[in-house]
């Protein structure tokens, strides 16, 4: 038999009272913000409509706790296509928020996050210069450049869960 889940049935006014969640409670689950998601794309348990139902159910322990919130890379295109304008990306820095303040997670590990998002916005910009400088502009050639790249990231390779 299975546990019951316990419920916060003011989680989704929790999180649509403070700024960035103002637009929870317009959202209809139309799935846009999934299907405009490059991370929902490389990542099968990031899907920002599950995550919404979460917050909107309840599931305020289970979603606090979970690695999904901080995979979100900020790109804000859920919200450019959202037509109820929820600003999906924006809950999710509620939710982090909430996340510090309730002590599933340090404030040094958001400051650990926000360091990865601005410096993986800077490595982008250094490999598209070093990528122009080089001349490589085919997808072959970026593959092979790539492939051998990541090659060298031991932590990179295999599943996910073999890294931690």
């Amino acid at each position: 038999m299975s546990e019951a889940k316990l419920l916060d049935h003011q989680f989704k006014y929790r999180i649509a009272s403070r700024p960035g969640g103002e637009g929870l409670l317009a959202c209809f689950a139309c799935g846009v913000c999934t299907a405009a998601c490059p991370v929902s794309e490389v990542e099968k348990d990031f899907n920002p409509r599950r995550i919404i139902h979460q917050i909107l159910l309840g599931e305020s322990e289970e979603l606090l706790r979970s690695e999904r919130m901080w995979l979100c890379v900020g790109c804000y295109r859920c919200s450019a296509h959202c037509p109820q304008d929820v600003e999906f990306t924006n809950l999710l820095k509620v939710l982090r928020e909430l996340a510090v303040e309730e002590g599933t997670v340090s404030v040094e590990w958001k400051k650990v996050i926000d360091e990865v998002d601005r410096r993986t916005q800077e490595l982008r910009r250094k490999l598209i210069k070093y990528l122009w400088n080089k001349g490589i502009n085919s997808l072959g050639e970026f593959e092979r450049f790539y492939q051998r790249e990541i090659a060298k990231l031991d932590w990179i390779k295999g599943d996910s869960d073999d890294a931690r």
